[in-house]
């Protein structure tokens, strides 16, 4: 592969392939940073080091996946909108004020006057406009979350200078909490006459709080100051520039080598600390942890594989794994075990701990029934079929699923299920998800609408059976019902039936541990638990 290499300072050098709620969870973490006190006047100057555990492959927000890539970008550009980390309440950024029809089809949002993007031009609703139509024309592959928010997009209208409408071509109640994050972060009309390599290289403009001065991909990144930025977002504790001239972000991708370097001084924040690196880091600093809502981690299977319809097959991978236990093994205490699809930060998370009860005794005996009888190597087999799977996965997000699903991997070999572990690149395991090349996927998408399992859900299961269980009609309600307490119910039903039928096998709630050195202030994680490092400063 070749790598990106960008400075505002020259040019793209190398080409590549590019390839509310109740968030309760994330208040429970130290959010203030470092060794100081949370409420200590903000120092200014100075440049943070924050060593990222990932290659960044690609830092267009549109497109940016990984909490290592969101760190990047969510300081160079802003959304329409912001939501509270503590309530989920949506409130003003780059509008001041919003509204949707009765049906949210249509969400027309009044921009404050005098936001410019870093080239001086002003964030107008051609720009909203040029954002949303590059993304529906050219991302839709690429841009994972985006081509959920932005589904039945019709048109952006530009009322006029500072208004713009969003169309739908059906209900979109998911579209405003998505108009919160950074994948629909807001760029310069310019912007979108660059190509999706240009931009995963860097090549755009925003209108954050900081701007991209070099990128080496998988390597590292510099965003620097921004002179003049008064437009911060209404969920933050302050409006006016940020207090850090800079921020490095370097890339080392073993967590022990992370922790040494903290401890030693030679950096300010890591992000994926691991377990056993916990006491030594809280001794010196502060670890911050906070509970990404949306999909746990989950194993998703494809049911038109053989055996992979077979309800005892389902309940023993669902039943059969200690998954409390494998949790506090692998990643330690403040993690927590999945209880549905949903995390239970989400209001319309559904408790389904009963069918996902560890009951290894249970999940052997609806074997036995169903006739999965164990041949000469132990391997239970059934009509010719033998109960061997293959698990498609990749540790570049998190590393720590390498050891999770050996875990489950062990204890379904103690039922006579043979469970074979792919660790793929994230471009080879988006290829498999494609051609339908796979028993199951793991995935683990951040979210702040359960629109989440949706959009996953028909894009990776297999349709026919979907639509066959009665799953997919119960998707086309929720995307058609906007009245958040139906919503709730049907998401409710949803829940059920892709445990019940053998969809989906939750394993862990995914997280954000977040280690900072003693001079570190107001670090903090966002609605989704990634780094909001606007606030941030470097105690003198």
């Amino acid at each position: 592969m070749n790598r990106f290499i960008f400075s505002r300072r020259g040019r793209i050098a190398g080409t590549a392939t590019a390839l509310t709620l109740s968030l309760m969870a994330l208040t429970a973490c130290n959010t203030g940073g470092g060794g100081t006190s949370p409420d200590a006047p903000a120092a200014e100057g100075g440049t943070l080091r924050v060593l990222l555990a990932a290659q960044a492959t690609c830092i267009d927000p549109a497109v940016a996946f990984s909490g290592n890539e969101r760190a990047i970008v969510r300081p160079i550009a802003d959304s329409l909108v912001s939501m509270d980390p503590k309530t989920g309440e949506i409130k003003p950024w780059l509008a001041e004020k919003w509204e949707a029809n009765p049906n949210s089809t249509e969400f027309t949002f009044h921009l404050k006057n005098g936001t410019t993007f870093s080239d001086g031009t002003p964030v107008d609703a051609e720009a909203v406009k040029s954002t949303f139509d590059y993304i529906t024309k050219n991302l839709l592959t690429s841009s994972f979350r985006g081509a959920g928010y932005l589904r039945k997009y019709v048109k952006t209208e530009v009322v006029d200078a500072q208004t713009a409408r969003v169309v739908f071509g059906a209900p979109a109640p998911y579209f405003l909490a998505g108009a919160t994050t950074s994948t629909l972060g807001i760029l310069s009309v310019s912007s979108a006459k660059k190509s999706p390599d240009e931009r995963c290289a860097g090549d755009y403009i925003g209108s954050g709080p900081f701007t991209l001065d070099e990128y080496t991909q998988g390597q590292s990144a510099k965003i620097v100051k921004r002179q003049g930025y008064q437009w911060g977002p209404a969920t933050a504790d302050q409006q006016g520039p940020a207090h850090l001239d800079a921020i490095n972000f370097k890339i080392i991708n073993v967590s022990n080598a992370r922790s040494g370097s903290l401890q030693s001084g030679q950096a300010d924040v890591m992000i994926d600390v691991a377990k056993e690196d916990i006491p030594l880091l809280e001794k010196s600093g502060t670890v911050s942890f906070g509970t990404q809502p949306g999909m746990p981690m989950s194993l998703l299977a494809n049911s038109s594989r053989p055996g992979l319809k077979d309800s005892a097959i389902m309940e023993a991978l669902r039943t059969g794994f200690d998954r409390s236990s494998a949790v506090r093994a692998v990643l330690g205490e403040r993690y927590t075990a999945a209880t549905s699809v949903l995390t239970a930060n989400l209001p319309q998370y559904k408790d389904e701990s009963k069918l996902l009860e560890f009951n290894p005794k249970g999940a052997e005996s609806a074997l036995n029934v169903a006739g999965w009888t164990a041949g000469p190597d132990g391997v239970r087999v059934k009509d010719g079929v033998r109960a061997e799977f293959d698990v498609n996965f990749t540790s570049t997000y998190l590393a720590a699923s390498s050891q999770m699903l050996q875990l489950f991997q062990q204890q379904m070999k103690d039922l006579g299920i043979v469970i074979n572990l792919h660790d793929l690149p994230q471009a080879g395991l988006l290829q498999t998800i494609s051609t339908h090349d796979y028993d199951f996927y793991v995935t683990s998408l951040t979210d702040v609408d359960p629109d989440i399992i949706r959009s996953t859900a028909t894009r990776i299961l297999d349709a026919e059976t979907l639509k066959s269980s009665g799953v997919q009609a119960l998707f086309d309600a929720t995307a058609q019902e906007t009245d958040p307490s139906a919503r709730a119910v049907l998401f409710g039903d949803v829940q059920d039936a892709l445990i019940e039928k053998g969809f989906v096998v939750p394993i862990c709630e995914a997280g954000q541990l977040v280690a900072s050195g003693q001079k570190v202030q107001h670090l903090g994680l966002d609605f989704q638990g990634y780094l909001d490092l606007y606030n941030t400063s470097l105690a003198k």
